[in-house]
């Protein structure tokens, strides 16, 4: 008798054992702090190099570690420290990221660097909060004291959802009297495109560091990159 009470007792401890597990499985699921996305997952999301004329594949990336992401894929002040950065993605739930680096003309007069990337988060909020720090950041200056970039909001035609900064270089004039080749643009420096832009629970942006003639060429890029995003939901 006393055997099949200790017996019946075992089997109740083992019943609230095992619903007590599933009830913290189930919690930890549910607000999917161990859930991470493989960067080899998020890589198709990002812009076909092939979509860029001009620009060949420098490099790929995998960002499961925002610390590498921010270090990585990322255009920031020269005032905002790298730690603040990667506070933004973790308290964010980041899960995982990938990027690319694009170049074009290396070494020459025309050459350019673009950076494309895509990190997706717990929540559309989450991924819509990161979206707006990064493009507070981009209309900071981005130099620690005296800086030739003067950033500014713009817009682009047909992608209502991208929040787009055109970071433009102002170099000073040359003295009276300089030989100044036909064509060239007085007083104009280089420029910082940079661009975000949120589909549900993924961030994706992209920065391109060229001559101000580029911009109608990223724009252009931009739009690309919003619709092969919206196509690979």
């Amino acid at each position: 008798m006393e055997g099949r009470q200790l017996t019946r007792q075992t089997s109740v401890k083992r019943s609230v054992f095992a619903a007590a597990c599933a009830l913290t499985c189930v919690a930890v699921v549910g607000c999917g702090s161990s859930s991470k996305v493989s960067p080899a997952s998020l890589q198709p999301r990002l812009l076909p190099g092939s979509d860029v004329p001009g620009f060949v594949v420098e490099r790929k990336l995998d960002w499961s570690d925002p610390v590498n992401l921010v270090g990585e894929g990322l255009f920031l002040p020269e005032a905002t420290r790298p730690s603040s950065a990667v506070r933004e993605f973790t308290d964010a739930h980041f899960k995982g990221g990938a990027g690319q680096w694009l170049i074009r003309g290396r070494g020459g007069e025309n050459e350019a660097e673009a950076r494309l990337g895509v990190a997706q988060f717990q929540s559309a909020a989450d991924a819509n909060h990161v979206r707006d720090w990064m493009h507070n950041e981009d209309l900071t200056q981005p130099c620690y004291s005296q800086c030739i970039f003067s950033p500014a909001p713009a817009t682009i035609a047909g992608a209502p959802g991208v929040r787009f900064v055109v970071q433009t270089g102002h170099v000073p004039p040359p003295p009276k009297g300089a030989h100044v080749p036909p064509g060239a643009r007085v007083g104009m420096g280089p420029a910082t495109f940079l661009a975000e832009f949120t589909i549900g629970p993924r961030l994706y942006w992209a920065a391109l560091h060229a001559n101000p003639a580029a911009q109608s060429r990223f724009e252009a890029g931009m739009k690309l990159y919003y619709a092969h995003a919206k196509e690979t939901v």
